[in-house]
């Protein structure tokens, strides 16, 4: 269990140290768009497959 943990805040620190050293602004609010509109993305799909589903079952 210590080792799944510690392996995760090392995931972590890493992202942090990657995120921390990229010095372009325009990269930085690139990544946070993109982030986001995968997010999105998987959100507006998973909405569509539950309608259609309920809509199959109905």
């Amino acid at each position: 269990m210590k080792e799944e943990v510690e392996e995760i805040k090392n995931a972590i620190k890493s992202k942090i140290s990657f995120w921390n050293n990229i010095k372009s602004k325009k990269l930085k609010a690139g990544l946070i768009i993109l982030s986001l509109g995968l997010i999105g993305l998987k959100v507006f799909t998973t909405v569509l497959t539950f309608e259609w589903l309920k809509n199959l079952l109905a």
